[in-house]
């Protein structure tokens, strides 16, 4: 018998929603959609606003005719804490105690108003010591979604940072290749992360997303928001358009995110010496903007690709014209509905 799952990405642009279906080796979509997130709602907690950004939800399942109401649901990494700590190998029960005060040091909440969750993720005997991947959302946060979710007549079945559902997905994706360097454009953030022997070794977040890049061409241009989203998709990196005006403006802020990469290749080298990235993924409704991927591979050295999460799926020849053009906004999505719940 198969499970059905949906996967639900709140983002601040958009949300997205996919329904797959999951059989022995077999992972199929059934459905899958998205509409604009409410304008300003996603930052509230009125109650108000959580019931628009809730009928919102409702709205988009309901058009996708989904078969069950089972979900994860993506926290923002912006407001979570992911951390890959190497601490002494111990026991389980040494660690549930270690990790309160590992996270002391990364956290800037009072413990009492978080939620701490980790997973052993490498243990290397020779060194005598483990990574530990560890994350940590506000209480406050994580209440927000499960009233979300229940008012959207969803039933959660787990929420996880976005990162890890988007590493879950580019790792099936790419699962000849050890080592992978991630790009995640959000709207208002990047998540850089690094993938080895498909495990989340490393990752950090910076707070340039696609929102700001349109917002800098506005602001440089006098255009209205829509506008500039239009010249960003239309123009992005191209510099022998409109004289390179557009790319100009964007490059400040992306020269920060390629600055961040090669910090995290040289993490990695350092790390592993003996090993080398072959590959970087970008993912994120950015992530198609003209001339990016060429941007990067020149810069970081590395070979770069846009995530496509529909070529780790089995689709109806039906469903592919409509979701193929959107594949890389749903990544986070369909990393959310493959991941393995009791």
């Amino acid at each position: 018998m198969s499970k059905i799952l949906l996967g639900l990405d709140i983002g601040t642009h958009t949300i997205k929603c996919v329904q797959l279906s999951r059989e022995k080796e077999i992972t199929a979509l059934l459905a899958a959609g998205y509409i604009p997130t409410p304008i300003s709602s996603i930052s509230s907690n009125t109650q108000n606003d959580e019931k628009v950004i809730a009928g919102s939800i409702n709205r988009l399942v309901h058009d996708m005719k989904v078969s069950t109401t089972d979900v994860v649901v993506s926290l923002p990494s912006s407001k979570v804490i992911t951390r890959v700590v190497q601490i002494p190998i111990m026991s389980e029960k040494e660690l549930d105690s270690s990790i309160q005060w590992e996270a002391e040091q990364y956290i800037p909440w009072q413990l009492s108003q978080v939620k701490i969750d980790y997973d052993i993720i490498l243990r290397d005997e020779s060194a005598g010591k483990m990574s530990v991947l560890m994350v940590a959302a506000p209480i406050i946060l994580i209440e927000k979604y499960m009233r979300l979710i229940t008012l959207s007549g969803l039933n959660p079945i787990a929420l996880e940072p976005d990162i890890l559902a988007v590493t879950r997905v580019i790792s099936e994706g790419f699962e000849t290749l050890p080592n992978i360097l991630v790009a995640s454009i959000g709207a208002t953030t990047t998540d850089i992360a690094l993938i080895r022997d498909k495990i989340l070794i490393y990752t950090k977040s910076y707070p340039v997303g696609g929102s700001t890049l349109t917002k800098a061409i506005a602001e440089e241009l006098g255009f209205e928001a829509s506008q500039a989203e239009e010249y960003k998709k239309t123009y992005g990196f191209e510099e022998d358009k409109l004289e390179g005006k557009i790319a100009k403006i964007l490059m400040p802020y992306f020269t920060n995110i390629l600055n961040e990469m090669e910090k995290t290749i040289t993490y990695f080298k350092e790390q592993y010496p003996k090993e080398e990235i072959k590959l970087a993924v970008i993912n994120g409704g950015t992530a198609r903007i003209p001339q990016l991927m060429t941007l990067m591979t020149k810069n970081i050295g590395i070979d770069s690709q846009i995530s496509n999460p529909l070529s780790v799926l089995s689709i109806d020849p039906n469903i592919l014209p409509i979701v193929s053009p959107d594949s890389p906004i749903y990544t986070t999505a369909v990393g959310l509905a493959m991941k393995e719940v009791e």
